[in-house]
């Protein structure tokens, strides 16, 4: 019986994620490239502060490298600290923030439940239209806060999650 409910729980999370998904990418489909690239450069200043932090590791959001027992766990609470993240970001009328932790909630959640690795891939596609213009995002951003980013943002601007690449 216990296997049966488990079973029920499990279908009906994957199904509220991947609704969650859907309607976000329908958002990213709505915004021009000079926003998604916006939300590019947050996500990615937020997915390095929060692994320089220790709060999320990197095999979080690379299917590509192996987990052993201390960093599964680390990977399988990924989702409770982006959630927070964001609520902290909504708490502190940080919308834009929001969005980029946001992006790296459904790339997490994309990795771990394959029903919706498609979705995941299509968000990066969606997400792509913004690199041409994330250089220049980024200096505006550098322009406008003065506050210090991660060392290497230069060089990870163009991440996309091992395993959510578009067209795989």
């Amino acid at each position: 019986m216990f296997g049966w409910l488990k079973k029920k729980v499990l279908e009906a999370s994957a199904d509220a994620m991947k609704n969650d998904i859907e309607r976000f990418i329908v958002s990213l489909r709505g915004a021009d490239d000079e926003e998604i690239s916006l939300m590019v450069v947050l996500a990615n200043i937020i997915r390095l502060n929060l692994i320089e932090m220790g709060k999320i590791p990197l095999a979080a959001l690379d299917l590509g490298i192996s987990r052993d027992e201390s960093v599964a766990y680390q990977c399988d609470m990924c989702s409770v600290t982006l959630v927070n993240t964001i609520k902290q970001f909504q708490k502190m009328n940080q919308p834009s923030d929001a969005v980029g932790a946001m992006i790296l909630l459904h790339s997490v959640r994309a990795l771990n439940v394959p029903e919706i690795r498609i979705f995941g891939r299509e968000m990066w596609q969606e997400l792509e239209r913004g690199f041409p213009y994330v250089d220049d995002t980024l200096e505006d951003i550098r322009g406008l806060t003065g506050n210090p980013l991660p060392a290497n943002i230069d060089d990870e601007l163009r991440f996309i999650p091992h395993g959510l690449e578009p067209g795989q």
